[in-house]
Parts: structure tokens; sequence; C-alpha cells
């Protein structure tokens, strides 16, 4: 499994490397993202021995089963699903990032279990960028008013957007614009730098277009 899983991470590495030099862009800015949803602790522990980081996770109580078995200091767990308010508690407590609050409610409730346990969350707006009304996420005008109010939560730091563009759609337009949206949040918070966006199938594209953080878990891991 290891040699495997090491040729797909090189591979993938290559890849952001081209993409990045395409835009004269240093490969370091890119945070790579292993979505390891409804993967196994084995998996985990192997991708980690190769020296990735940063794990994806969707679903709060797989997380905190994985984040019990796995007491690395080092692993960045990040919290991409969306969010329940019956989960906020396992979630604040397990993860180190969210990326997908756009809810006022449930912003509030994970600030206050992070009051509770005394930790500090990462955070990243989601913003419905398609404008599917399957997916979750803020519709882009809401997002400043949103942003401001999670600056008001002591125990969340706001650090950029999350998207998920629709391969049904025009997936340049839906990029373009997600950037235009990034640029204009870091004028008002210029601590929100991160632009999460690009998955298995459009990551390259989603670096061209201004994306510094992706989400990798087929290409990874293989198919679930």
């Amino acid at each position: 499994m290891q040699k495997e899983l090491r040729s797909q991470i090189d591979n993938i590495q290559l890849r952001i490397d081209e993409a990045c030099k395409k835009i004269l862009k240093e490969s370091n800015e890119i945070s790579l993202i292993a979505v390891s949803k409804k993967k196994s602790i084995e998996h985990i522990k192997n991708a980690y021995e190769i020296g990735i980081r940063n794990f994806g996770e969707n679903y709060a109580q797989e997380l905190e089963e994985k984040v019990k078995q796995l007491n690395y200091k080092e692993i960045i767990w990040h919290f991409i699903g969306p969010l329940q308010s019956n989960k906020a508690k396992s979630i604040a407590i397990n993860a180190d990032w969210i990326h997908s609050l756009d809810r006022e409610k449930i912003a509030n409730k994970i600030n206050s279990e992070c009051q509770s346990a005394n930790k500090k969350i990462n955070g990243c707006i989601q913003i419905n960028i398609s404008g599917e009304a399957s997916k979750s996420g803020l519709r882009p005008e809401e997002l400043l008013d949103f942003a401001d109010h999670i600056k008001l939560l002591e125990n969340i730091h706001l650090k950029g957007i999350m998207v998920l563009p629709s391969l049904a759609g025009d997936v340049k337009e839906q990029m373009i614009k997600s950037k235009k949206l990034h640029n204009k949040l870091i004028e008002f918070h210029p601590d929100a730098k991160y632009l999460s966006m690009g998955t298995t199938n459009d990551f390259e594209s989603a670096i061209k277009f201004g994306s510094n953080m992706v989400r990798i878990g087929e290409l990874i891991f293989g198919k679930r």
C-alpha cells in the first residue's frame, strides 16, 4: 500500500509544482489536504509517514474516532463536511480547521464549545459559488456581513473561504468569481488569506485561478 501511496502523492506534488510554475507561484504556498473520509487508520498512518500532515474529514463521528486513534500532534484535522448543531461540540473539540461555516447559529455554537474547551479554531466561510439549491454555503453577497460576524467570535480565526465549483457549470467562470470574492474579503479581513478550492478533478485549474488550499481524496487514496 505504501509504495503505491507514495507514487500517487509524488505524482500529485509534481502536478501542483507544474501548475504553480505556470503562474510563477511557489508550490510551498499550496496546502494539500488529503481527504481521508471513509478511509482506514492504516491509510492515514501511511500517508503521514510519507509526509502528509493535513487530513480532511466530512463526518463528525468519524473525525472523533480517528483523532482518538491517531494521537499525532503534527496532524492538522480539517472538517470539510456540512455542519450540524448536534455535532458542533465534537467538531469544535477535534478539528483544527472548519471549512464549512455558513450559519451564525452554528458559528456561535462552535465558538462557545471552543471557549469551553479552551481552544481556538481556524475557520473558512463556505460560499455556494454555483448557486445550486442542493449545495451548502452562503450566497456570495452574504459573505462580508457573515465575515464581520465571525470576527466578533473570539475563538474562531477567520482564515478565508471554501468553494466547491459545480462541474456541471462553467468551472472557469465559477473559479474566477471565487477569486474576486476572496480578494474582496481580504480587503476587509487581511488575515483571511486562504482560498480552499479544487479537488481531484479540478485542482490544477483551481491553483491557476488563485486557490492555495486543495482538497484531494481519490487521487491519493483511490476510490471509496
